[in-house]
């Protein structure tokens, strides 16, 4: 009979893993020593980030560097290299900039070589053809063993510390507070990662090829993860008819939602491989053969949805990003569509090196945003250096010119630090406040409203109010929405010059309503009462409107507008 709990076997396997990953238990050992240190020492101890970087992502290149040796490497050979690995990455490490504040291009690579790093344990044994259903077996039981790990780490933490709390309860001991930071640290940063490493399945079983069912897996993506994504296709696929007949861009917000669904895919695709390698299922193989036919549109979708932001507000990182992922999804799914989903590694793989490709280097996403955002704010500013005695600098500039080199000049600012904005200004600044040295300049007095639009909304449901109609023989619902096309055979609506044009098109009539003074009277005199305008042969009463008036363009957008028409033919 197996046994559930056994002293010896435990004792063996984490002997075993300590064999096999002795660096890796070392460097997670020396992640407890540091949390332990400023945990536990009353005096105010400085700890280098750097060595929190070395031994944390360390740890983890050790990990996959092993898993990847132990595949044709003798045992020395595999820790010799693994040994190597890791003092290179200090190398890196002792390279890095004092502070991280100010440096989040350096953030980013750190966290994506630690990100590509940890996916890579689970790809690096199995590059080879073919070795598909080996890969998804050692995720699917590392990936188990990780939460199993967290699962017992939670459990034993909350038992120790109920302990802890019962014995001052009850027998009256003072016990300090660092205490319940110690059980943390050594069931979280101790425990659970050596339980994991323990656990993970050795450089023979990892390369079993028996397909394993997981019921578990299966009942989810059958049964809640395809019907949420074919309810998000089908509302997706309404906006995109609804924009193409309306004739309008898309909202930069669809991006979030197609990727939401494109990644949904790509995790059922991924969770059901065993189904469809085991078992003929006709949902199974129609979404393994044309979920990437029908995503295609919407990626389309989202990438003109990524360019309207960026061409609205600008680069940002998390633009740059969001676009190449919308690339990665083209590639993913044309990929997955030829190969019919046979060979899902690559999902895994294809992602892990394509974002460590555009994380480092002077090619880097952030590398790229920084220098697209300093050749902008040059340009704006004509390639003249901002003078902090020269108050007038931006007295006569264009307010929403304005407005983008301050934008642009605080994302820069806030994201990269001091130093790279130092080079837009003729003397030194000293910045503890940038808002302050906004205020200083002039850029603090940008006329939002005049940028944006001053926004004026009506509404009134028409309700107690009676007013005599019968010298009209024809009535019409009037109705516009700047995001809806209503737009008819029988009616068409525009606005120009501040004016709300009507045309009947069967009658051959056209109607000129003056919305600009009315929206101008809305706003000088917030005026709410009911809005009815009276010519000799027509009466328009409006029930609701809304939009936004530009000043310094004496001009109004309407973005919605309800009311009735009555007039004579």
């Amino acid at each position: 009979m197996k046994k559930f709990f056994s002293v010896s076997l435990i004792t063996k396997k984490f002997v075993a893993s300590a064999i096999r990953f002795p660096i890796s238990i070392l460097l997670v050992v020396g992640v407890a020593c540091l949390l332990f240190i400023e945990n536990n020492v009353t005096k105010t101890v400085d700890i280098p980030y750097q060595l929190y970087v070395f031994f944390l992502v360390g740890a983890v290149v050790s990990i996959s560097a092993t898993l990847w040796l132990e595949n044709f490497a003798s045992l020395i050979k595999q820790h010799i290299i693994t040994f190597v690995a890791v003092l290179l990455w200090g190398v890196y490490c002792f390279f890095l900039p004092a502070s991280s504040s100010g440096n989040v291009d350096k953030i980013i690579e750190i966290v994506v070589i630690g990100a590509v790093a940890f996916l890579t344990m689970f790809f690096i044994s199995f590059l080879k053809k073919d070795k598909d259903m080996a890969f998804w077996n050692f995720t699917e039981q590392t990936l188990f063993q990780i939460a199993l790990a967290a699962m017992f780490g939670i459990v034993i933490f909350g038992g120790l510390s109920l302990a802890v709390l019962a014995i001052v309860q009850l027998f009256d001991i003072t016990i300090s507070d660092n205490i319940y930071g110690n059980l943390a640290i050594s069931c979280f940063v101790l425990f659970a990662p050596i339980y994991s490493l323990a656990n993970i399945p050795d450089k023979i079983a990892k390369h079993s090829e028996e397909i394993l069912l997981n019921k578990f897996f299966k009942i989810f993506a059958m049964y809640i993860l395809i019907p949420l994504a074919a309810i998000y296709t089908v509302i997706l696929y309404a906006y995109l008819f609804k924009i193409i007949i309306a004739w309008e861009l898309p909202n930069g917000w669809v991006s979030w939602l197609v990727s939401v669904l494109a990644f949904g895919g790509l995790l059922i695709i991924m969770l059901l491989f065993p189904v469809s390698r085991q078992e003929k299922n006709r949902t199974v193989d129609f979404i393994f053969r044309y979920f990437g036919l029908i995503i295609l549109p919407l990626l389309i979708l989202m990438t003109i949805g990524i360019f309207r932001r960026i061409g609205d507000y600008g680069i940002t990182i998390l633009r740059g990003y969001l676009l190449l992922l919308n690339l990665w999804f083209y590639g993913v799914y044309l990929y997955l569509f030829i190969t019919k989903s046979k060979h899902v590694k690559w999902i895994v793989i294809s992602f892990a090196t394509i974002t460590l490709l555009v994380s480092i280097g002077f090619w880097s996403v952030a590398d790229i945003t920084k220098y697209t955002l300093t050749a902008e704010i040059n340009k704006y500013l004509d390639y003249q250096k901002i003078s902090l005695s020269d108050k007038t600098f931006f007295e006569n500039m264009e307010q929403n010119r304005k407005k983008k080199i301050r934008d642009k000049i605080e994302y820069l600012h806030s994201t990269y630090g001091k130093e790279h904005i130092q080079p837009f200004f003729s003397d030194s600044i000293q910045i503890k406040n940038i808002n302050k040295l906004f205020a200083e300049l002039g850029l603090n007095d940008i006329d939002y409203d005049n940028v944006r639009g001053k926004s004026f909304s009506y509404h009134n449901n028409l309700e107690n109010e009676m007013w005599s109609l019968k010298k009209y023989d024809t009535f019409l619902v009037v109705e516009y929405n700047s995001y809806l096309k209503y737009d008819s055979e029988a009616i068409e609506y525009s606005c120009k010059d501040g004016k709300f044009i009507i045309t009947i098109v069967p009658d051959n009539r056209v109607f000129t309503l003056p919305l600009k003074d009315i929206a101008i009277e809305h706003l000088e005199k917030e005026n709410n009462k009911v809005q009815i305008i009276e010519y000799s042969n027509h009466t328009v009463l409006f029930s609701r409107f809304f939009g936004y008036y530009y000043e310094s363009a004496d001009s109004i957008s309407i973005n919605n507008l309800k009311g009735y028409l009555f007039y004579n033919k």
